[in-house]
């Protein structure tokens, strides 16, 4: 199998996804809605919201953006306190000792060339 290509409709499917860390796919957080793919149009499952007028679409994503933006910040929180839980559970601390042998990393520096 040639994953090149696959490789745009692999990174369709992943960007339509919901992810757990955010509660929300990317491309609702990109794009304010979610992307219509041919199935959704052919099974009837896309949603079709008209606005009114100009200004009631744009307070509608404001409003969307605020609330998804605050929800993500939320997600991302419970996501880190998560991850230093399982951090926290497996790291032990190094204790040295006077006189103990350590490595220090000290590079050389070439005069005329970056450190990058």
């Amino acid at each position: 199998m040639n994953w090149d290509d696959y490789h745009a409709y692999v990174m369709a499917a992943l960007r339509a996804s919901r992810h757990e860390s955010t509660g929300y796919s990317p491309n609702y957080l990109m794009l304010h809605r979610e992307v219509r793919s041919p199935a959704d149009l052919v099974y009837g499952l896309a949603e079709s919201s008209e606005p009114t007028s100009y200004d009631d679409y744009v307070e509608t994503v404001r409003d969307h953006m605020r609330t998804a933006y605050d929800l993500v910040r939320e997600h991302l929180g419970i996501a880190a306190e998560r991850n230093k839980r399982y951090y926290d559970a497996k790291v032990r601390p190094i204790c040295y000792a006077a006189g103990d042998r350590a490595y220090y990393y000290n590079p050389r520096k070439y005069a005329g060339r970056s450190e990058k």
